[in-house]
């Protein structure tokens, strides 16, 4: 793994941290695709922009943009040195070491947190094949100030996470408060119905995806109405497809859950190939 914290080679985060303390902090985590370029660098940029001003964290933003934008390109040369055609980038940036207590202290020195690691393995197949899918026990959360936000306190998720350990499982979805399914473990949810792409409402939990706006956009663009609503489990088994996305599978269709099969759709398949060619002309070499 290559490690940048605030600009240098790092290994070491200081203990006093805010982001570990209290996971005071945002973060992203981006595709390196074939050529080890970030995928839709601005859209997690502006995620995680927004993610700070709704932490309430002070400082120069544009100064950060271009903190941060040194950082990758400093690991990103490091990581071509490696020969790997493809990674995954993480971003963390948190509000700094701030002593003991809950209070932030007045002139935060943020940490940024640059980390470049292989891609995962045994994957690949998914996005053909179709995932099979846990149901988790545990639900999320119910927090309306931070829903859609991807801070650095993901506690639901671990939760849920260990509830299985079977390889024949690829994901778990996660009920929100009311009993409605809110998410995957680790990506959000699209359900098809009559040709239509229901997907929850990120106002209570949930993360705003990356890579589900961007299947809200090619939806839009292949005449595919897209619906945002709260969705029953029973909706969901009884639906025309469903698929996962998120920013480092893509779209994964859902062949199962549990013991309930479900169809792969031709709208699914047509959001896949677009999605790839979107993606393709959307990298673009990165420069400060």
């Amino acid at each position: 793994m290559i490690s940048y914290l605030n600009g240098q080679q790092a290994t070491d985060l200081p203990i006093g941290d805010r982001g570990l303390a209290y996971g005071d902090g945002v973060f992203e985590t981006i595709a390196l695709g074939d050529k080890a370029q970030p995928q839709l660098w601005q859209a997690h940029w502006q995620r995680l922009r927004l993610g700070l001003v709704k932490l309430g964290f002070t400082g120069d933003l544009a100064e950060l943009y271009t903190q941060l934008s040194h950082d990758i390109k400093g690991a990103l040369s490091d990581w071509a040195r490696t020969k790997q055609p493809r990674g995954v980038l993480k971003i963390t940036v948190t509000r700094g070491v701030g002593g003991r207590g809950y209070l932030p202290p007045e002139q935060p020195q943020l940490n940024r947190l640059v980390q470049i690691s292989a891609w995962p393995t045994g994957r690949d197949h998914i996005a053909q094949e179709g995932a099979s899918v846990y149901v988790c026990q545990h639900a999320w959360g119910a927090n309306s100030a931070l829903a859609g936000l991807k801070h650095l306190n993901r506690l639901d998720q671990v939760l849920a996470r260990q509830e299985w350990c079977d390889d024949s499982y690829h994901e778990g979805l996660m009920l929100n408060q009311a009993g409605n399914v809110q998410s995957g473990v680790m990506s959000n949810l699209f359900v098809e119905k009559h040709g239509i792409l229901y997907t929850p409402i990120n106002d209570t939990a949930g993360i705003d995806g990356i890579m589900a706006e961007q299947i809200k956009y090619i939806a839009k663009h292949l005449n595919i109405r897209v619906k945002q609503q709260a969705i029953t489990l029973d909706f969901v088994y009884n639906s025309d497809g469903v698929m996962l996305t998120n920013s480092l599978n893509a779209v994964w269709p859902v062949v199962a859950i549990g013991h309930k099969t479900l169809p792969i759709s031709v709208n699914c398949r047509q959001i896949q190939l677009a999605l790839s060619a979107h993606l393709q002309a959307a990298t673009e070499p990165f420069v400060c």
